[in-house]
């Protein structure tokens, strides 16, 4: 695996990406614009892809319990994830860290794994210096220092 180039970076909150269509289609998130609207309820959502987990609940069947935890799913497929991640057998996960050996069920979550190795931070923050490795930690630095 290697670890994907990202030079265009979202200028609101600094996040990374591989094109600038990526980095655009982040950007419609930033400006509120809700141009997918749910035919069921009405309510609008700035990306496709949230308007398609939406509608996904409406068909979920609620209350799918994991039988090895107390956590509860809404969908199969959130549960087979939640699965691979934290009970099945480490060789059931696909994605291998090349440095530790480490097994993830994502490619997402293994190449968050790689940055750590490779003291990659791709989150810059762009009232100051600082940069990170994870999202998360980009908008608490944001919340902690910048907010006023």
């Amino acid at each position: 695996m290697h670890l994907k180039q990202r030079p265009y970076s979202c200028e609101l909150c600094g996040m990374a990406f591989a094109t600038k269509g990526n980095k655009d289609a982040h950007l419609v998130g930033h400006l509120n614009e809700k141009h997918h609207k749910c035919p069921r309820c009405g309510k609008r959502f700035s990306r496709q892809k949230s308007l398609r987990y939406h509608l996904e609940a409406y068909d979920a069947i609620r209350g799918i319990d994991c039988p090895k935890c107390n956590r509860s799913f809404t969908n199969l497929r959130k549960l087979k994830q939640h699965h691979l991640r934290k009970h099945a057998d480490p060789s059931k996960r696909r994605f291998q860290c090349i440095f530790c050996a480490k097994t993830f069920a994502t490619r997402a979550e293994v190449e968050s794994h790689l940055r750590g190795h490779v003291k990659e931070n791709p989150f810059v923050c762009n009232s100051c210096d600082n940069s990170y490795s994870q999202s998360p930690d980009l908008k608490i630095h944001m919340k902690r220092v910048h907010s006023s």
